[in-house]
């Protein structure tokens, strides 16, 4: 009677929400590192400039915190990493291969600039209905201090790329495969997106770990969405300065097209990759039964309406 009973498809129901706690308890580990060491930095840096109260006190403040920022991305990202593949038994030695077409970095990066203009003009259109535009994206720091602009651009350009991309797509994209490529996807851009704590951002960032992860997924190489998100972070610090920002708008309007005669050329494949993609919905509800993602979500929605309403 017991083997009449049994159901085959529970093993597999257990073993996906015992990866999805690991995976989400990794994902409150990045936060909490990312926000403690950046709370503690900032106090003490803070408390450095406040003492200086002169011009290179306040030049030396951003070198700083942007010198944190370069510190933290690695160590938050490593040790997540490390969680994960030491609970899941992970090994990364095969992400790294480089069997890939290099026109899927181009066709991805033309993609992501699509989408990522697309929600620009949304918030642009939503601000104009809130009080003194308030969807803006943070300051990441940029500034007339050549070092500090090194150092941002490290930062953002190779480090947080390369950190972001082992632990969303090789390690959590990668860990849920087996339980569908559309689930996969979703679960690791929304907590790819979450991670940033606001709206302006995290929605876009959404969106950008599902071009992302489509890109590695479909080049099998971590390589891939490497050198898209390089690539898409260095177009936006030319922006930031004064005599880029002519130059990257037309990179991105140029690639914007490029990304949309791609989707209009291959419609029919991608219709047929998205179906092929299609997961079990027991899978999206395990995912938002687990008390980790139940409190990351709140912590995501409070942090955002924070920003829109308070700050």
């Amino acid at each position: 009677m017991n083997s009449m009973n049994f159901d085959p498809i529970a093993p597999l129901y257990a073993q996906a929400k015992h990866k999805i706690s690991i995976l989400g308890m990794a994902c409150w580990l990045y936060l909490v590192i990312q926000l403690c060491v950046s709370a503690a930095a900032g106090g003490l840096f803070g408390a450095a400039a406040a003492s200086l109260m002169n011009g290179m006190g306040y030049s030396m403040l951003s070198v700083l915190n942007i010198a944190v920022l370069l510190i933290v991305t690695p160590v938050s990202g490593g040790l997540s990493v490390w969680f994960v593949a030491d609970n899941l038994k992970l090994t990364y030695k095969d992400q790294f291969r480089t069997g890939f077409r290099k026109l899927d970095i181009v066709d991805g990066l033309g993609v992501l600039l699509l989408f990522s203009l697309i929600c620009s003009l949304v918030f642009s259109m939503i601000n104009l209905f809130l009080p003194q535009g308030q969807i803006a994206q943070p300051d990441f720091g940029y500034s007339s201090n050549l070092f500090s602009n090194f150092l941002l651009f490290v930062t953002i350009v190779l480090v947080g790329p390369f950190f972001e991309e082992l632990f969303f797509r090789a390690t959590l994209l990668r860990s849920l495969t087996r339980y569908g490529k559309e689930f996969a996807l979703i679960f690791s851009s929304l907590c790819f997106g979450m991670m940033h704590l606001n709206f302006a951002q995290g929605i876009p960032a959404f969106f950008m770990g599902i071009v992302l992860g489509w890109s590695y997924v479909r080049s099998g190489s971590l390589i891939v969405p490497i050198a898209i998100h390089m690539l898409n972070n260095a177009i936006s610090f030319l922006g930031m300065s004064v005599y880029g920002t002519i130059i990257a708008s037309v990179l991105i309007v140029g690639l914007a097209i490029y990304g949309l005669v791609y989707i209009v050329r291959h419609a029919s494949m991608l219709r047929n990759e998205i179906r092929d993609a299609q997961s079990d919905p027991h899978f999206y509800a395990l995912a938002l039964s687990s008390p980790w993602i139940i409190a990351f979500i709140a912590v995501y929605v409070i942090a955002s309406l924070i920003g829109v309403f308070v700050l």
